[in-house]
């Protein structure tokens, strides 16, 4: 069953998207981590392993960089062009 996408999900794909400007280049975790608030840090390393787990971001073999695996542009890029789902 896949998991709901919290907002702070969405926000870390979008941040993804942004840093690699589209492209599939590997970004830093740090460099996505210091972008939020002190208090949502360690949040934020959490939800990147999550996300990682539900294979939409990829990690590098030896550093601690990700990158936006296909499904994971195609969702990023679906929540650029057509926002999130009010609920």
């Amino acid at each position: 069953m896949a998991r709901i996408m919290t907002e702070l999900d969405k926000t870390i794909l979008l941040s993804f998207l942004i840093l690699a400007k589209g492209t599939s280049r590997y970004i830093s975790q740090d460099l996505v981590v210091f972008k939020f608030p002190i208090r949502q840090r360690k949040s934020v390393i959490k939800y990147i392993k999550k996300l990682e787990k539900d294979k939409l971001l990829s990690k590098y073999a030896t550093k601690e960089s990700y990158r936006l695996t296909d499904e994971g542009l195609k969702k990023a890029l679906r929540l650029l062009h057509y926002g999130a789902k009010l609920v």
